[in-house]
């Protein structure tokens, strides 16, 4: 497991960007090889040549996502001890985000009828909430990112001395 590891830390970019550039490549020539030269717009959206293309970026979505998702549950699982300190940031993150969800205001029926105005009569009280509520959440992580980096600049401050 630990050679695998080495060899994608070391060549896992460029087996990436060859592998796409391969596939786009791929894609192209299937589509101007399947384009008629007198090709009209009807007829390009009956066609099916853009549909390997499509099919191959929703391919490699899934694979992105699933790697993205299960590479750290994984490492998690198998290295528990190196991950206590993500794990317990992790927590902290999701204290704050329900903290967050707590503090999102439900408007009144006035400012409802506000915030709907014409065009998004599809909005509910509790649509606004959660965006209120995410917006409260994102203020803390971005003060939180500031606070972190003045306190790893005055620690390197510090630490020089």
């Amino acid at each position: 497991m630990k050679g695998a590891y080495v060899f994608l830390k070391n060549n896992g970019v460029t087996i990436g960007f060859a592998t796409g550039t391969v596939l786009a490549l791929l894609a192209i020539m299937i589509m101007v090889g399947g384009f008629p030269k007198d090709a009209t717009t009807e007829m390009l959206y009956g066609s099916s040549i853009f549909d390997f293309a499509i099919m191959v970026t929703f391919i490699l979505i899934v694979v992105g996502v699933a790697v993205a998702f299960f590479g750290p549950v994984i490492y998690t699982a198998m290295n528990f001890k190196e991950s206590l300190k993500f794990l317990a940031i992790l927590g902290v993150m999701l204290v704050l985000l329900f903290i967050s969800m707590g503090m999102g205001a439900t408007p009144s029926d006035s400012d409802l009828l506000f915030y709907q105005g014409v065009d998004n009569k599809h909005l509910t009280g509790k649509d606004i909430a959660f965006v209120d509520s995410m917006l409260i959440y994102t203020s803390i992580m971005i003060l939180l990112t500031f606070a972190s980096l003045a306190f790893m600049f005055v620690w390197g401050l510090l630490k020089a001395r």
